[in-house]
């Protein structure tokens, strides 16, 4: 049965501004749009039903993709998935090429945008595991001006932000990073283009054979996606060996708090999570190995 969407008055803003005061006067009956592709689904199932929708789309200087003279990767909010996967970001991190190439079908990618992923806070955002791990931040812009939030206190729980009701996400900034670092992004879904079962991003950097700094982060496996750092203190100085990396999987895994849904048993994804935490930090491994000796 096809589901239509309820009755709604589409708004144009000129500019962020415009954007938050038309948010400002609807309150609770407006929501920002811009890709649609999880806002649209709600209001299908009637799960949310603003009377407005606020289409950012237009807004100008909110689509790039740059590196800052400090060397901050800059990705403007309403940059699409396919955006991301063709601007040679992988240069700077993989894990978030990854990302975008994964993200749901061809259409999605080139209408979803890295704003509405993250702002939706779903717990299996596909942007958030290897943001985490590259300590990225978001700019966001309100009635009282613009403020930075840490991507790790932006989460609160499955549609829940730190946003405020008339803010507005402008930018996502990942820091340079201090050392050469190796990361991979990894999705678990019965279909490549289905929302991921578990996902899990690794991040390492290696001086001598030895773990300078290393970060695992984790989605759909919890209310939030988040950092398991139980596992990554098990790794953290060390020279990695088979069994630290079982240890650091175990660790991982010990972290979670699945649940039971359409998509998997909750102790099915303990197991996939341990498999990718383990597999993924084998990846890493090998490639920082790889960098190493041929630094040499």
């Amino acid at each position: 049965m096809l589901l239509g969407l309820p009755d709604f008055d589409i708004l144009f803003p000129a500019s962020v501004g415009d954007a938050i005061a038309m948010l400002e006067e609807h309150g609770e009956d407006a929501k920002l749009f811009a890709g649609g592709s999880d806002l649209l689904i709600a209001m299908k199932h009637k799960k949310k039903l603003p009377r407005f929708l606020i289409n950012i789309k237009r807004i100008p200087d909110l689509h790039g993709i740059e590196t800052a003279p400090d060397g901050t990767l800059v990705i403007g909010a309403l940059a699409t998935s396919a955006d991301i996967a063709a601007s040679g970001v992988a240069a700077i991190s993989s894990g978030l090429a990854e990302a975008a190439q994964v993200l749901g079908t061809t259409q999605i990618r080139n209408i979803g945008t890295i704003g509405g992923n993250l702002g939706n806070a779903s717990p299996s955002a596909e942007f958030a595991p290897p943001l985490l791990c590259l300590e990225a931040s978001l700019t966001c812009v309100g009635p009282d001006g613009a403020r930075i939030i840490p991507l790790d206190q932006f989460f609160l729980g499955p549609g829940e932000t730190s946003l405020g009701p008339a803010e507005v996400i402008t930018e996502i900034r990942v820091p340079p990073q201090a050392e050469p670092i190796h990361d991979t992004y990894i999705k678990h879904s019965l279909r490549r283009m289905d929302v991921a079962m578990a996902s899990a991003a690794i991040l390492l950097a290696m001086d001598g054979g030895k773990v300078m700094r290393v970060r695992i982060a984790l989605g759909a496996v919890a209310p939030v996606p988040f950092r398991a750092k139980k596992a990554e203190a098990v790794l953290a100085g060390q020279t990695i060996s088979e069994e630290l990396i079982g240890l650091a999987a175990g660790a991982a895994t010990s972290e979670t708090t699945p649940i039971d849904d359409i998509r998997g048993y909750a102790g099915y994804r303990r197991d996939v999570v341990r498999d990718m935490v383990a597999s993924g930090l084998r990846q890493v491994l090998k490639a920082a190995e790889e960098n190493e000796k041929a630094s040499v």
